[in-house]
């Protein structure tokens, strides 16, 4: 009896080990890459400034007309437009130096490939 007693400790701590590493997946796969993209989110609304390409969390797309307090007046179209949005609205923001005059965006470098846990992977060098 005193067997069957540990090997049903045994299950129950494999059980155990089993859900808190699928606790800790989770976390990595799922909530830590959210919680980052809002920390970006909130630094970009923390240095909007007027002329700023934004988009909306409802699809508008504008540029930033007015800023006071927790609103953003934006201008959507060739008329000018104003539309006044607070600034949990805005899901993307283009800075003015990233636009072309024409108010597309400016093509960047390719930007550096991370791996899984943020180091810069090695270019691999083509031997001819």
């Amino acid at each position: 009896m005193a067997e069957t007693g540990s090997m049903d400790m045994m299950g129950s701590l494999t059980s155990f080990a089993v859900l808190i590493l699928m606790f800790v997946v989770f976390y990595f796969i799922l909530i830590r890459p959210q919680r980052k993209k809002e920390k970006e989110l909130k630094e970009q609304m923390s240095k909007l400034n007027v002329g700023d390409r934004v988009t909306t969390i409802g699809g508008l797309v504008g540029f930033v007309a007015n800023i006071k307090d927790d609103q953003v007046t934006i201008s959507t179209s060739a008329a000018n437009t104003l539309v006044t949005f607070t600034k949990s609205a805005i899901q993307t923001v283009v800075k003015r130096d990233q636009l072309n005059p024409d108010g597309t965006v400016k093509k960047s470098e390719e930007p550096a490939k991370t791996g899984l846990f943020g180091k810069k992977k090695a270019k691999k060098e083509e031997e001819e």
